[in-house]
């Protein structure tokens, strides 16, 4: 995504994204798993348009709301444009607060931690496909039933 493609997204949905949030989705990540930072303008459109119209968690969701991610189970990030201390906030489908209020269903961080927390996550993906890739390489088709040869997770 390019700062165009930010503005955009800002003007579209009457919101204002901190520096440090605007910094990052500009930011090329490898993607370990697209969903838990989304960087695409597309992606992040998609997304929030549909916790604006459709409401599907029940989760009394405001503009100023903004979806950066989800977790691939039914949870997702968001953050508060309104604020600028960059918080991520987490909340579980499976347990849906009643409002932003109820930090006992809320999980909140610095934005800082959740970036570093998809970095390593990025370099434990990297490293287990290279160590695939590696001992893979040279297997014929019925090799590849034998997992205790796969490296640890």
């Amino acid at each position: 995504m390019n700062r165009d493609d930010a503005g955009e997204l800002e003007r579209e949905f009457s919101v204002v994204f901190s520096a440090a949030y605007r910094m990052a989705m500009t930011r090329v990540f490898p993607q370990v798993d697209s969903e838990t930072f989304v960087t695409s303008a597309e992606s992040l459109r998609y997304l929030n348009r549909g916790y604006r119209d459709n409401d599907p968690l029940r989760f009394p969701w405001k503009p100023h709301y903004w979806c950066i991610g989800e977790d691939g189970a039914g949870g997702f990030y968001f953050i508060n444009t309104n604020e600028s201390d960059s918080k991520v906030f987490y909340c579980d489908h499976e347990d849906v607060p009643s409002s932003i209020d109820d930090t006992d269903r809320i999980g909140m961080r610095s934005f800082e931690d959740y970036l570093q927390d998809i970095e390593q996550q990025e370099k434990e993906h990297h490293e287990w496909n290279t160590a695939m890739t590696n001992r893979t390489r040279n297997r014929r088709w019925w090799q590849f039933w034998r997992p205790r040869d796969w490296p640890e997770v």
